[in-house]
């Protein structure tokens, strides 16, 4: 097969760090200046000074284990250190593990003028239906929903192509 005639544009993906911690300790609400119990789900927003943000994307406790034990998933665009750990659930709060995970998570959304070509290689008739690229739509909108429909749509593009009708099955 000779290279693809068709090139598909670099995408760039956010980083996300996810930090997982099993601790019996509540999270401190004098850390958000409460003086009542912290919510378990906590979503952030980017404020317009973006040295104003929080460490965080998210916090939320995902899970109560049988020993009573808390699991804590926060979702963070930085790793989150030890210190900010004790200032979140006290210093010296008992914390049995924490798991880290990086991941490229979604798209970056910067506005975009290009997008990827829906086939990347041409057919050759009468028995080819060439090479598609069922992910052009990613720099643009990233879900499992939108895939699934790019998926769709050029399976059906594929199956005009094969029996040369217009109608959609």
């Amino acid at each position: 097969m000779n290279p693809l005639p068709a090139s598909i544009p670099k995408v760039a993906y956010m980083t996300l760090h996810v930090t997982l911690v099993a601790t019996k300790a509540p999270i401190r609400p004098e850390f958000f200046n409460l003086n009542h119990p912290v919510p378990a789900a906590i979503l952030t927003t980017f404020p317009k000074n973006i040295s104003d943000a929080p460490f965080f994307n998210s916090i939320s406790r995902v899970r109560i284990l049988h020993s009573g034990e808390s699991v804590w998933k926060i979702f963070s665009p930085k790793r989150v250190s030890e210190k900010t750990l004790e200032e979140l659930f006290g210093e010296g709060a008992s914390v049995d593990w924490i798991h880290r995970k990086v991941w490229q998570a979604y798209p970056r959304l910067d506005p975009i003028s290009e997008f990827a070509p829906l086939e990347l290689y041409p057919h050759e008739p009468p028995d080819s239906v060439g090479v598609w690229y069922t992910s052009g739509i990613e720099s643009f909108i990233s879900t499992m929903e939108t895939s699934a429909l790019s998926g769709r749509n050029i399976a059906h593009l594929i199956a005009r192509r094969l029996w040369d009708t217009k109608e959609i099955v």
